[in-house]
């Protein structure tokens, strides 16, 4: 699919949402566009009431078809213009460049909000979970500030195929390396690597044999892209459905039954911040249906998913023990 492209006119408006109206509006599906993120002023993605002079080019690419049965965001948490809203796996955190949907453009429309908010953390699409974002410029300068200060902290829940064991620190750097297929995806050890840390603790087991699987918390420390599947991938248990790091796209239990692993088995299940009056608060993410199924299919016992937040990285180790795969 390619994008339809207009030179702009005199006499064609002076806004973005103008142009698109005269070039067909909702009968070509352009009315939406710009705040679906699928409307480029001269190379960059514009915004409803961006101005428009004779001579500029907008491009506006096709809609992306909706998955099926995807569930809806939610918003977790709101304190004054910090937000913590719900991620489903199938969705991208900001727009696509054809994606008619995405966590700020639906956090938007859920609140009435006149232009999405800023996304102060992302998630991959295929992995679910809380996302950190402002609603304006106090609340996102104060996000990056606490960034910055170390003052965000994050826990994840993750499925990984394999067995892994104890609690300990993946430390290896990550860059850029060449994937197979052309693109350049985050390695340990790429081009550019720059530190990166990830705590881990085993919480549970399940399956055997091919489906053996371990359910890991994961704290990130720094805030690499890709961390958590590059360090599980590199620590030899990949997460499941992570097909970029080396991740099974199925699995067969242990009694024969095939299971299609359709998105990554990673959630962000808690974020923790300073609100902008310093008091900390913390907003939780249950886990989807999705990963709960996968793990009851291998025979996971169901309580662990509880067990995540209260098995802290390290803290259970007994002393003199070895701190783990780095």
């Amino acid at each position: 699919m390619t994008a339809a492209r207009f030179r702009v006119g005199p006499s064609d408006g002076p806004t973005v949402a103008d142009v698109l109206e005269r070039m067909g509006g909702a009968s070509r599906g352009f009315a939406g566009a710009a705040a679906e993120g699928r409307a480029f002023l001269n190379a960059r993605r514009a915004r409803p009431d961006d101005a428009v002079v004779p001579g500029d080019e907008l491009a506006v690419w096709p809609a992306r078809r909706d998955a099926p049965g995807a569930p809806p965001v939610e918003v977790l948490a709101r304190w004054g213009e910090i937000l913590v809203v719900s991620k489903p796996a199938a969705l991208p955190t900001a727009p696509e460049r054809r994606g008619t949907r995405s966590l700020i453009t639906e956090v938007a429309e859920l609140l009435g909000l006149r232009a999405p908010p800023h996304a102060a953390s992302r998630l991959d699409v295929g992995v679910s979970g809380a996302v950190l974002c402002a609603t304006g410029p106090r609340g996102q300068r104060h996000l990056a500030a606490m960034r910055e200060a170390g003052r965000i902290a994050r826990v994840y829940v993750g499925v990984a195929g394999g067995r892994v064991e104890g609690a300990g620190t993946w430390d290896a750097p990550i860059g850029a390396a060449r994937s197979r297929g052309g693109r350049s995806l985050p390695a340990v050890g790429g081009a550019g690597a720059k530190p990166a840390a990830t705590r881990y603790r085993a919480v549970a087991s399940a399956g055997g044999g091919v489906a053996a699987a371990t359910l890991l918390r994961l704290d990130p420390v720094t805030g690499r892209m890709h961390q958590l599947r590059v360090h599980a991938a590199h620590a030899g248990a990949p997460l499941l459905g992570d097909r970029d790091h080396g991740g099974a796209r199925s699995l067969t239990t242990a009694r024969g039954r095939v299971l299609p692993l359709s998105r990554i088995a990673l959630h962000a299940l808690r974020v923790t911040v300073p609100d902008e009056a310093g008091e900390e608060r913390t907003a939780l993410s249950p886990v989807p249906d999705e990963l709960r199924d996968l793990w009851g299919a291998l025979d996971g016992d169901g309580s662990a998913w509880e067990e995540v937040l209260t098995a802290t990285p390290e803290a259970a180790l007994p002393p003199g023990a070895p701190s783990g795969a780095r």
